[in-house]
């Protein structure tokens, strides 16, 4: 006779959301916001969830809380159990909605993480069709004023915005000049850039800043895809202008220090056709929601 395999508590999906808004937030007064609990509340949480696996997940100092090696395990099986509930319930209480869409892409940004973005809409809306469309960033604006796409995702630039394409802010991060670890290019006069093609709001900033900064330069390589230019940065024949999460071991920021210009923030936005379907509007939510936990935890888009 086979024994009987002991119970194991389950872990509550309340719990569970607790902890990973404590987690990406890092406060349990911000944590409680999110989770519409009072702070004590969380803390009983936290306590009950500690209790349960027998393991300490935050080490509590006066100002700060920070997760232990046992919490950041928990968290990875946290937002697994999470994301599987959404898609589980959003298979059952989300319209049954259909058709296809005309998704617009630039050729890099975002690219790394619209996979899994899309990946997940179709486990909720299986019978979406979606059409991926990549192209630079002023084609995509112009093919989504003439109706050609559904909605795009592109660069955003505050100079060109004159209402005709209404757009949400997806995501924000700093637009910095990068170059090899150690490297020599910087140095170089005229100043040796790699840029993206014509088009690319990157390579606009960039030339903007050089000569408002009366800096001599030259265009040294020219690349449709970001990767491009970092292979160039790479070998220190070149700087370029790209966005913050592209720094690294390798790559490092640079800056004043180094005689360059200031560049703005670089945004990216999501637009509607006017007149977009259910299933686009459904798509841009989803998106949208999906952009926006990207930034509030911090992941690199470009690596």
């Amino acid at each position: 006779m086979s024994a009987i395999a002991p119970i194991r508590p389950l872990l509550d999906l309340d719990l569970a959301r607790t902890f990973v808004a404590i987690c990406e937030t890092g406060n349990f007064s911000r944590a409680a916001e999110r989770v519409h609990r009072s702070a004590s509340a969380i803390s009983l949480q936290v306590k009950k969830l500690e209790e349960m696996l027998g393991r300490e997940l935050f080490e509590r100092e006066t100002r700060k809380i920070t997760i232990t090696r046992d919490g950041e395990l928990l968290l990875g099986y946290a937002r697994r159990l999470l994301r599987l509930n959404d898609e589980a319930m959003a298979h059952f209480l989300v319209p049954d909605l259909a058709g296809s869409v005309r998704l617009g892409i630039p050729n890099d940004n975002g690219i790394v993480a619209m996979p899994d973005i899309l990946r997940r809409f179709a486990d909720s809306h299986a019978h979406v069709d979606v059409d991926v469309y990549l192209t630079t960033t002023s084609v995509l604006r112009e093919r989504v004023r003439r109706g050609e796409l559904d909605l795009a995702i592109f660069s955003y630039d505050p100079k060109e915005d004159n209402g005709e394409t209404p757009a949400d802010i997806i995501h924000r991060e700093p637009l910095v000049w990068v170059g090899a670890r150690h490297g020599s290019a910087v140095e170089k006069r005229p100043l040796p850039v790699a840029l993206a093609e014509p088009g690319c709001y990157w390579r606009a900033d960039a030339i903007e800043a050089l000569e408002g900064a009366e800096l001599a330069y030259r265009i040294a390589y020219t690349s449709e895809f970001c990767q491009g230019q970092i292979a160039a940065v790479s070998a220190d024949l070149a700087i370029a202008p790209l966005p913050a999460s592209v720094v690294s071991d390798k790559l490092v920021r640079l800056g004043p220090d180094h005689g360059l210009p200031e560049l703005p923030d670089y945004q990216m936005t999501l637009a509607l056709r006017d007149g977009a379907s259910p299933a686009t509007k459904a798509l841009g939510e989803h998106v949208v929601a999906s952009f926006r936990a990207i930034s509030q935890r911090g992941m690199r888009i470009f690596a």
